[in-house]
């Protein structure tokens, strides 16, 4: 699991390396300048024009801290109208600060050599210091900052028909189409591909890297630039696999016809993909090679080393590309981009599947021999990182020596390794993304040994450290979020697991623990973190989450029959925090984890199969057998009426109100709700207005991806009955339901209740969660996202107040993978709603026609809680058929605030 972090640390080198290079390729036309002024004076009194000289000759000999001062000596020296001095000065001064990691001071370098050009009217150099400061940028995550720089604030306007151009409206690319300066074209038209890659807009990446490479090869003097481009084209289209193997993954996981359909084209554009990095990743290999560009082949062949270590089995190419590797690292100067390529070589010795953890006693025994090779270049990289004084490459070799320590299961090594690791990220600038990992790396070292309150203390660090940084690092790259349950995920829960470990007795299957043996407001800080860190993955940047602090305490004060049942998946057993409606706690082991689980999936398939006389109970009975039945005395001391879970992995995709305890079902005994996270929830609101915007499909539909639905028959008759239900409603059905007639009623009036009674689906990533509007004029229904659903509402809305609730009543959750009901968990969260009812599949037809009008008029009962007026509905939906499958009405779940 630790190692697909370092996956994504690699990318992050590779990045770096990206950036680098078209750095590089522009210094090739501008050279670090000393001034074309002599060699430095003998004399103890320099010119500033002999200060520039030393500094270059430091430079050269990898000196970077010695370059720096004398060129802070030089341009102290130089007068302020010196502007065309003094930005050679800055230029020189920014691009030492980025190779010892100082990012804010080469940021306020190039800022400075902008404002000098622009001050002798240099329009040329300046738009040209507007690229190099977006280039910086970028190593920081900061892609529309950086698009900005390149090419203003406006939308893009992209032609590849005819003549191959791209309009800007402002930015460091407009201004050297005025300038005629194809350099400034092609640098900027790099890094603008590369801000679109990074956010994961493949499609437009590659437009702008093929409107380039046009630029680059009709320009004979820019064929420097030629390899750059191909190799960025090459992460573009590798990247671009990766995103539609995930999607065609998540599509084959709903399990409908149309999807598995989906499923095979989005594998076939994977291949293809994948097929066309390859392609692109050599012939930048070999651009490189007919140039002598050692760098930029350097970063070309590990691109292709990152590429092929999907393979399980490495090859010749592998092997080639490692070779060669390694003469280019020795041959070039010692940087920071030496220091990371030899890191990533260590690592492109082990193959992927045994790069998720160290591997077993077996394995080991048949990859001890490329220990010796991954070591080598580890210390190859630590050693040219002491030689330039880089902290932060420090610190990444060393982390990496002491997690082969670590696997090798050589404690003090490691241990010893981790801390020099930790405090070179401490003595890094902007280093925390490092620094947590090696807390967590200790951590891990310390329950090895069995050291549990060492390790309790390094994974509580590792976490504050991570939560500092935690919205940037899972929003910023589109690969972490694909990577997340195996990267930053096992930090929390390894966490979580520790804390409990007190309370846990390893000799009985389930327990109920006495709350004195564990802090139970700190496990469940850490369970709520946890939660959040996982819809801020899943949601990526299109929703920056923040939660409450006094949540738990605002919800529960006015709400003295409600109980908050949290449950938590660790990788032996699940386990249920349990806070009552009297103040005290409780903690429940609830059996093995597997075995939970394989039992929770029984029950879905069960529950989905609609067979109502032959529907077998046992599996519902012993779910509420193990999660449900130890709290019954509680629970009625308490005189619980509500309870709240808080559900964690496959617990998510379970209906709780069809428990059964051998007389009835839980919902006939409490209202239920879920929630994501307590501190995630909104707050009670005393809106009485239950207006409703109703839309919804009765036809057959395909979508323009090729998907097909079919009718819900009884959409019209659910539609009226709102209407009638709630006065002052408006309904959309079929073709009225287009995504601009959304808008209007939107614009036109303000509703607190969106209805969706239409097809869609929650899945494993959020581009294949949507919802399906009617048919367009071509005739074929849109596939809305809810990123895109939230963008409509947030913009076409009438005022600043959230929706009350948003409903949906016909949606499949992917089944197979716990992270599809991430969408449905925090669907309320991305609405801007308070509340959400989602189904965690298709509710039956006609079960919906007369659920949902109930729930609608038991919510307008000042009385009844949301949660009581869909309890109040579900129970009339059993009771008018008490032999009926349960499955037909407990896939409705309401999520969010309950009250």
């Amino acid at each position: 699991m630790y190692s697909l972090l370092r996956r994504f640390l690699i990318r992050r080198l590779l990045r770096m390396l990206f950036v680098c290079s078209l750095i590089l390729a522009l210094v090739i036309g501008h050279p670090l300048q000393p001034g074309g002024l002599g060699t430095p004076a003998i004399a103890q009194e320099q010119t500033p024009a002999q200060l520039v000289q030393s500094g270059v000759e430091a430079y050269q000999q990898a000196d970077y801290r010695a370059a720096i001062a004398v060129w802070a000596q030089a341009l102290a020296a130089y007068p302020a109208d010196a502007n065309a001095e003094r930005a050679i000065v800055h230029e020189n001064l920014a691009r030492v600060y980025q190779q010892v990691g100082e990012t804010q001071a080469a940021i306020a370098s190039w800022e400075a050599a902008a404002a000098d050009y622009q001050a002798i009217d240099n329009s040329t150099q300046f738009g040209r210091m507007l690229t190099e400061q977006a280039q910086v940028y970028i190593t920081l995550g900061q892609y529309q900052r950086a698009a900005v720089l390149l090419c203003g604030d406006a939308e893009l306007d992209i032609h590849l028909e005819g003549e191959m151009d791209i309009h800007c409206v402002g930015g460091a690319y407009a201004i050297a189409v005025a300038t005629t300066d194809p350099t400034g074209q092609a640098t900027a038209l790099g890094s603008l591909a590369e801000t679109y890659r990074l956010q994961g807009d493949y499609e437009t990446a590659e437009s702008i890297l093929k409107i380039g490479l046009d630029l680059v090869n009709s320009h004979e003097g820019l064929a420097q630039y030629q390899a750059a481009m191909l190799n960025s084209l090459g992460n573009t289209y590798a990247r671009w696999s990766q995103f539609s193997q995930r999607r065609a993954e998540a599509s084959e996981l709903v399990g409908l016809s149309s999807a598995l359909d989906v499923a095979k084209r989005l594998q076939a554009e994977a291949d293809q993909k994948r097929t066309q990095a390859l392609k692109a990743f050599t012939e930048a290999v070999d651009a490189a090679v007919i140039r002598s560009d050692v760098f930029t082949e350097m970063r070309s062949q590990l691109s292709l080393v990152f590429l092929s270590r999907r393979n399980p089995v490495p090859n010749q190419t592998d092997t080639a590309a490692q070779e060669r590797l390694a003469q280019l690292i020795v041959e070039l100067p010692l940087s920071r981009d030496t220091a990371y390529a030899a890191i990533t070589l260590a690592k492109s010795y082990y193959t992927l599947a045994q790069d998720f953890a160290c591997p077993n006693a077996q394995a080991r025994n048949q990859i001890i021999p490329r220990d010796c090779r991954v070591k080598h270049w580890l210390e190859i990289g630590l050693q040219i990182a002491d030689r330039i004084e880089d902290d932060r490459a420090q610190s990444f070799a060393l982390g990496e020596l002491g997690h082969l320590a670590e696997c090798q299961q050589n404690w003090e090594e490691a241990a010893h390794l981790t801390h020099q690791a930790q405090l070179a990220a401490s003595h890094a600038l902007e280093s925390a993304d490092s620094l947590y990992l090696w807390e967590w790396q200790m951590g891990r070292i310390h329950n090895q040994q069995e050291q549990t309150n060492q390790a309790i203390a390094s994974y509580k660090q590792a976490i504050a450290t991570l939560e500092d940084i935690r919205t940037d690092i899972l929003t910023a790259d589109r690969d972490l979020q694909f990577d997340f349950r195996d990267t930053v995920e096992p930090i929390y829960r390894q966490y979580i697991a520790l804390l409990l470990t007190t309370a846990q007795d390893d000799s009985s299957t389930k327990q109920v623990s006495p709350i004195a043996d564990i802090n139970m407001a700190e496990t469940l800080q850490a369970v709520d973190a946890l939660r959040l860190a996982e819809l801020q993955n899943f949601f990526g940047d299109d929703c920056v989450l923040i939660a409450s602090t006094d949540a738990r305490e605002q919800l529960l004060a006015n709400d003295p029959q409600t109980a908050v049942i949290t449950s938590v998946v660790l990788e032996d057993r699940t386990v249920l925090l349990a806070n009552l409606p009297d103040g005290t706690d409780k903690i429940f082991f609830v059996g093995e984890t597997p075995q939970l689980r394989a039992l929770a999936s029984d029950f879905r398939r069960t529950l989905k199969r609609f067979r109502d006389f032959a529907f077998d109970l046992s599996s519902s009975e012993s779910l509420y057998q193990q999660l449900i039945a130890d709290l019954d005395k509680d629970l009625e001391r308490t005189q619980t009426k509500t309870l709240v879970f808080v559900q964690d992995g496959f617990l998510r995709n379970i209906p709780m109100a069809a428990l059964w305890d051998g007389d009835e079902y839980l919902i006939q005994k409490y209202a239920i709700a879920t929630t994501p996270a307590l501190g995630l929830t909104a707050p009670r609101s005393n809106n009485r207005d239950f207006r409703a915007l109703a839309v919804g499909l009765n036809q057959e539909i395909v979508t323009e991806s090729g998907r097909s639905f079919n009718d819900l028959g009884a959409v019209p008759e659910e539609l009226n009955a709102i209407s009638e239900q709630l006065p002052g409603s408006r309904t959309l059905l079929n073709e009225e339901f287009t995504v601009e007639r959304l808008k209007e009623a939107l614009q036109e009036n303000s509703y607190p209740i969106l209805h969706l009674a239409t097809h869609g689906q929650f899945s494993t990533v959020p581009e294949e969660t949507f919802v399906i509007t009617g048919p367009n004029n071509a005739g074929l229904s849109e596939e809305i996202t809810f990123n895109q659903l939230e963008a409509i509402l947030n913009e076409f809305s009438l005022n600043d107040e959230p929706l009350e609730l948003i409903t949906l009543t016909a949606c499949q959750t992917a089944t197979g993978d716990d992270r599809a009901t991430l969408g449905l968990a925090g669907v309320a969260i991305q609405a801007g709603a308070r509340s959400a009812i989602a189904s965690l599949w298709n509710l039956d037809d006609n079960i919906a026609a007369t659920l949902i009008p109930n729930f609608y008029r038991n919510l307008r009962n000042p009385d009844l809680s949301k949660a009581q007026a869909l309890q109040a509905a579900q129970v009339d939906a059993l009771e008018a058929n008490s032999r009926a499958n349960p499955g037909r009405w407990a896939p409705l779940i309401l999520v969010g605030n309950w009250q």
